[in-house]
């Protein structure tokens, strides 16, 4: 399939990047859609060059800040946590259960 490549993305403010992960059960495969650079770059390896995609490169020095395509596997979105954050969550959750049980 096809590559874009855009030499001169622009990209946006803060405030209206976003990064989209659709998942499509029929077909069961994961659509990435993302204008922030650091999910870009984090991304890019997983995105399925035999499919149509659209990669963006920023006007400002030329790195990768935009990726549109399907992603290969599956996505896991999981954040690191210490054992001292997951300990405070584990409590948490145990004092609502208990509050929830009245």
């Amino acid at each position: 399939m096809t590559e874009q490549i855009i030499k001169d993305w622009k990209v946006p403010s803060r405030e209206e990047r976003e990064t989209i992960l659709i998942y499509e059960e029929e077909v069961d495969q994961w659509h990435i859609y993302t204008d922030v650079p650091k999910h870009a770059r984090k991304y890019e390896k997983y995105i399925d060059e035999s499919k149509n995609h659209r990669k963006g490169y920023s006007v400002n020095g030329g790195q990768l800040a935009m990726i549109d395509g399907y992603v290969v596997g599956n996505v896991g979105i999981r954040k690191k946590m210490s054992d001292k954050e997951r300990k405070v969550i584990s409590e948490r959750m145990k004092k609502l259960r208990e509050e929830n049980k009245l």
